[in-house]
C-alpha cells in the first residue's frame, strides 16, 4: 500500500500519528499536513486508501466499511499503525488524527482500538456514536468541537458518557 511518511529532524524515540485523508485521497495538504506533524516530533504516515481501485470504487468501499466499522479500508489503516509500531524510532505510542472523511474513520477507531489518541477534524458522525463512544479507553483522546459540524445537532448531554474532550498527545 502506498504511504506518504513525515519523519522528525529530532533524534528518536517519537510517538506515531496515522494521518487519513479526505476524500480528496493523497493530495498536496495531507503531506503538508504529515510533515507538520513530523515537524511537531510525530513520525507521521499517511496511507493512501484509493491505491487499490479507481477513486469510485474506493469511495463505494469506504462508505460501506465506515457504516461496519470494519472491512479493507480499516485493514488499511490498521496495517499503517502496525508499520509505525514495529518502526524502529517509534515510542509505540500512537495517535490518530482524520480530515472529514478521515476523520470519521479517527472518530470509529477511537474506542478500543489500540490508538493512545485520536483526532476528529470535521468527521462524520453515526447515529449510534454515543453507544460505541461510552466504551473508549478513557486514556483516549477525541479533539472535536461540540459545537461545529456535525456535533452542533446534538445536546450536550448526549456526549457525557463518551469523554468527548480535547487534549494533546506530546513528545
Amino acid at each position: 500500500m502506498p504511504a506518504y511518511c513525515a519523519v522528525p529532524t529530532t533524534p528518536p524515540p517519537w510517538p506515531g500519528v496515522v494521518v487519513i485523508h479526505d476524500i480528496t485521497g493523497m493530495s498536496h495538504d495531507l503531506r503538508a499536513q504529515a510533515d507538520w506533524l513530523a515537524g511537531q516530533g510525530f513520525l507521521a504516515v499517511a496511507p493512501d486508501l484509493y491505491y487499490w481501485s479507481s477513486r469510485l470504487g474506493c469511495l463505494r468501499t469506504i462508505m460501506r466499511d465506515l457504516g461496519k466499522r470494519a472491512g479493507r479500508s480499516f485493514d488499511d489503516i490498521e496495517a499503517a499503525r502496525t508499520w509505525l509500531g514495529e518502526h524502529a524510532g517509534c515510542s509505540g505510542r500512537i495517535g490518530v488524527i482524520g480530515f472529514c472523511m478521515g476523520g470519521g474513520y479517527a472518530l470509529a477507531l477511537a474506542p478500543d482500538s489500540g490508538y493512545s489518541a485520536a483526532s476528529v477534524n470535521y468527521g462524520g458522525c453515526p447515529s449510534d456514536a454515543e453507544d460505541w463512544l461510552a466504551r473508549r479507553a478513557p486514556s483516549s483522546a477525541a479533539s472535536a468541537v461540540p459545537t461545529a459540524r456535525p456535533w452542533a445537532g446534538r445536546p450536550a448531554s448526549a456526549w457525557t458518557g463518551c469523554s468527548i474532550n480535547t487534549r494533546c498527545l506530546t513528545t
